[in-house]
């Protein structure tokens, strides 16, 4: 429960409660000593129990004290012969349903009307009892009280419940955010670190051959591939910037297979390696993000075979077969005696494994070379 709305209604109970206490010591016909003695003891362990003993009513140590309570108050209502004493009555039984189960609750609201009746009946000799119809009004005000108690009760439940769900809504959005920001930011390095990962090292063979051709005095050779290395350099750039302020899969008119196909055709151009390719004309059309998987695998696929396996042919095949999607590529490179997932590779298991796909390398060992297998389940719609 909330602390201050916890605080003011005790506080209003109290006030309450040594009103009623007044009224009762000056209205009552049967005043005396020990009348007073009783109902300054009730509002006396009332106060110790709220503010000096600080009992929680909905502990055991709190369960306990409601029923001495309960037995003070029904002492002083017999006493008293008053109305008013009952105010104490309807108090305990609306505080107990409040901090307390349901069926403890009609309990406690049973007991006290049975306890005032049997009072009643004692004190007025009952039978014979002429007044038996003043019994009946008060069935209805105790099980009022507990009917309006159990509703409070349960309102306020439900907004604690309200309150705790929204702060767990809150901490979901704040962490669902962060995550978003991370995702965003790690794609985004991703795209960064094969685009210019592929583009350097296009243009280190390029600019590697260009420097053989001018030994040799081949001009013209060193020329053209002087060119193609600044084209790629730019294309390389203009990819970047892309991967910054607008990620690929957000472009609207591109073409999958004649951009991969294009990247295959520039690596040729720009590196002198033997690149073929096989790609299934009946891929259906992708998402966006798995577009995007299925370029950058190939980029840095490419990238890695020649730059550490120094491969000079590359063998590429994108089939789709029983709503899979089966990316291999496979060179002829140098296999190194152990796969170590750098950055690159790592980062390309995350994008598979992002799609719900599968992801392996393997070493060809003695016969040379290594293969890169992908496959993505995906449903053609």
């Amino acid at each position: 429960m909330d602390v201050h709305l916890n605080k003011n209604m005790t506080l209003t109970l109290n006030i309450i409660v040594m009103g009623a206490t007044l009224s009762l010591l000056f209205h009552t016909s049967k005043f005396s000593v020990g009348l007073l003695l009783l109902a300054c003891s009730y509002v006396t362990a009332v106060l110790m129990r709220d503010y000096i003993l600080k009992i929680a009513l909905h502990s055991r140590s709190g369960f306990q004290f409601l029923y001495a309570q309960l037995a003070l108050a029904l002492v002083i209502c017999v006493w008293s012969e008053s109305y008013l004493s009952q105010i104490y009555l309807l108090i305990l039984i609306g505080e107990f349903t409040f901090h307390h189960g349901r069926k403890h609750a009609i309990l406690f609201t049973i007991v006290t009307y049975v306890c005032i009746l049997l009072g009643v009946m004692v004190y007025r000799q009952f039978p014979p009892f002429e007044q038996i119809y003043l019994i009946i009004p008060r069935v209805i005000d105790f099980f009022a009280i507990y009917g309006m108690s159990l509703l409070a009760r349960i309102a306020f439940q439900q907004k604690n419940q309200l309150a705790i769900d929204n702060e767990h809504l809150r901490i979901a959005s704040i962490a669902l955010e962060q995550k978003a920001k991370l995702q965003e930011r790690t794609r985004i390095s991703r795209d960064i670190h094969d685009s210019v990962g592929h583009t350097l090292t296009s243009a280190l063979t390029g600019l590697q051959t260009a420097a053989h051709a001018l030994e040799k005095h081949r001009y013209p050779l060193a020329q053209e591939m002087i060119d193609r290395t600044r084209e790629s350099i730019l294309r390389g750039l203009d990819d970047v910037r892309s991967s910054v302020h607008v990620l690929r899969e957000n472009f609207p008119d591109h073409s999958f297979i004649p951009e991969l196909i294009r990247l295959i055709d520039d690596t040729k151009k720009q590196t002198n390696v033997d690149i073929t390719y096989t790609i299934d004309t009946t891929t259906p059309d992708l998402t966006p993000i798995i577009e995007l998987t299925i370029y950058r695998a190939l980029q840095e696929g490419l990238t890695n075979g020649i730059r550490h396996g120094l491969s000079t042919y590359f063998h590429f095949s994108l089939t789709y077969h029983e709503e899979v999607l089966r990316f291999v590529l496979s060179d002829n490179g140098h296999p190194p005696l152990e796969i170590v997932y750098g950055y690159g590779l790592n980062a390309m298991k995350e994008r598979v494994e992002d799609v719900g796909g599968t992801f392996s390398i393997r070493n060809h060992g003695g016969s040379g070379g290594v293969t890169l297998d992908i496959a993505i389940p995906f449903s053609r719609k």
